[in-house]
């Protein structure tokens, strides 16, 4: 019997390893990947991960788009071609005011775009034949996308453009040109009240309006011009408190005012006023009555006398002046001071000016007047006078 025990043994080792192996094999069919030593499982044999090809696909189109130049359209419109050009020139300006407000804060590649949408506009304002509506309509897409955060509000673009304007004419109106209004009759005929005029600031020099001082000089005043000046007070209270003439009232010297008047003596001439005649440097000023008539002063109309407007020459000017029949009278000789202006007005007898509170210091002076941009008056507008020369 050991014998049978010993196959019966034996058998039953070969089932157990016929089994084992039918295990394995059940085993590797229901589970096709392999595990490796580590606990991982090692994928099958000639097998590879998917692909996410319509991904890829929309990507390439994508970057394809991004690169496409707009293609050329023949123009078939003429008339709105023109409109389009017109539109086309405007878009450029506004992309270049952007691109130069927002470029810093654009990366290199969104830069890049903006210039080669801006490049291919510009190519295709030069081009005769194609219309420019595609390049137009790439680079107005581009500004929306890449520059709207650079434009600014309308509240904001008012404001910075009255602060500008508001520079700009505090800048003309300091150094530059000056408007003027005539406040009295001292000048008539040659300005009348209500005119308003302009006054060039650098035709003498260059004056510093806060310290009433020139600190370049361009040219000398010269005989002849009328001139804009700011009132000298405390020259003219010491004048009169020499000469006791109490030909203005005291409060006239206590504002500052700005007064016009024409120069008749420069500093080293010397001035005399001899029956209504003007002498400088002893020869008469040359004067010819074109127009004389009978007046009143309106409230005593016994009293008339004879007013006379004259031809006067005077420098490189000649001008209208008005004169009328006084008793005898007789000013100066008064030397003009160094640095100083006599002036006087044209409507001579109805003038306060150097024969009354002395002469003017040049540094004064604000300007030469130079043309009448406005005239006005209790009648209505005297648009005759408008845009006129004064000499």
């Amino acid at each position: 019997m050991p014998g049978l025990f010993f196959m019966e043994r034996h058998v039953a080792q070969d089932t157990s390893t016929h089994s084992s192996k039918e295990d394995t094999a059940s085993s590797e069919k229901s589970d096709p990947e392999k595990t490796m030593d580590n606990g991982t499982q090692e994928p099958k044999t000639g097998m590879e991960p998917q692909k996410d090809h319509a991904s890829e696909r929309a990507q390439d189109d994508s970057s394809k788009r991004k690169d496409e130049k707009p293609e050329p359209q023949p123009i078939t419109d003429p008339k709105n071609e023109e409109k389009l050009r017109k539109e086309a020139k405007k878009t450029l300006g506004e992309a270049a005011v952007l691109f130069k407000r927002a470029q810093k804060q654009l990366a290199a590649d969104r830069q890049k775009e903006v210039k080669e949408a801006i490049s291919d506009l510009e190519k295709a304002l030069k081009d005769s034949e194609h219309s420019c509506q595609p390049a137009l309509t790439s680079l107005q897409e581009v500004i929306n996308k890449r520059l709207a955060f650079a434009r600014k509000s309308s509240i904001q673009e008012v404001f910075e453009s009255l602060l500008i304007a508001l520079a700009v004419a505090l800048v003309l109106r300091t150094f530059f040109v000056e408007p003027f209004k005539i406040p009295t009759r001292s000048m008539v005929p040659t300005l009348l009240e209500g005119d308003q005029l302009f006054v060039t600031k650098l035709s003498y020099g260059i004056r510093l309006p806060f310290l009433n001082k020139y600190v370049a000089h361009f040219s000398a005043p010269e005989r002849g011009d009328v001139v804009v000046f700011a009132f000298p007070r405390e020259e003219a209270a010491a004048y009169l408190s020499m000469t006791n003439s109490g030909c203005m009232q005291a409060e006239s010297l206590t504002e500052d005012k700005d007064y016009i008047k024409r120069i008749i003596g420069i500093e080293g001439d010397t001035v005399e006023v001899i029956n209504q005649t003007v002498h400088v440097n002893g020869t008469p000023i040359a004067s010819h009555p074109i127009y004389e008539r009978i007046v009143s002063d309106y409230i005593y109309l016994t009293d008339r006398r004879l007013e006379s407007w004259n031809r006067t020459m005077h420098g490189n000017h000649s001008f209208l002046t008005i004169t009328h029949e006084l008793p005898a009278n007789h000013f100066g000789p008064i030397k003009v001071a160094p640095g100083h202006v006599f002036v006087m007005g044209d409507n001579r007898d109805n003038s306060a000016d150097s024969r009354c509170w002395g002469q003017v210091p040049i540094d004064n002076i604000k300007g030469r007047a130079q043309i009448i941009w406005w005239s006005g008056g209790h009648v209505g507008l005297r648009t005759e006078r408008m845009f006129t020369k004064i000499d």
